[in-house]
């Protein structure tokens, strides 16, 4: 069974869960990073530790990854997210995903035949953390980070089978 690299994805889950509205600056790109690399551990843990597990695993992974290799530049979630952002965050310091606020200030309204003023209390912040750029521009982070999960789910439940088939 895929054990370890489901530990890693666990972990990026939990990660996930820590991109709140309201993280911002150095705070959201440590947690961003924390995500991206852990969704890319689990393809290496998955070949180097639970590879080493048993062969009929081993077999299974290995078949996995050579599938992976002959059907890039699909699928995308992997190849254009998982990897080239691990790729960009790790050799080059850089990130597609930004991060913003919207402010909504308060209003005054005077009525200028009486003096009389009003003040509207100011709204909410309304929290922006998107991909900026790349296939996946405009696209919520946290929504696609869910994505990534949810498709390494998928491909480790379809390497298990096909250890236990085999």
């Amino acid at each position: 069974m895929t054990i370890a690299a489901r530990e890693s994805l666990e972990d990026c889950r939990t990660a996930l869960g820590e991109l709140v509205d309201g993280v911002q600056g150095r705070q959201w790109r440590v947690k961003w990073i924390t995500c991206v690399v852990l969704l890319r551990a689990v393809g290496h843990v998955l070949d180097n530790v639970d590879g080493a597990r048993e062969p009929s695993l081993r077999h299974a992974i290995d078949h996995w990854w050579k599938t992976m290799k002959a059907s890039k530049p699909a699928p995308e979630v992997f190849w254009s997210f998982i990897d080239d952002e691990r790729n960009a965050i790790l050799k080059e310091y850089q990130t597609r995903a930004g991060q913003g606020v919207t402010v909504q200030l308060s209003g005054i309204q005077v009525n200028l035949r009486t003096g009389e003023q009003k003040v509207d209390p100011p709204g909410p912040h309304i929290y922006h953390y998107t991909i900026n750029t790349g296939p996946f521009a405009g696209r919520e982070q946290r929504e696609l980070l869910a994505e990534a999960i949810a498709w390494w789910e998928a491909q480790l439940d379809l390497i298990d089978r096909a250890a236990i088939a085999a």
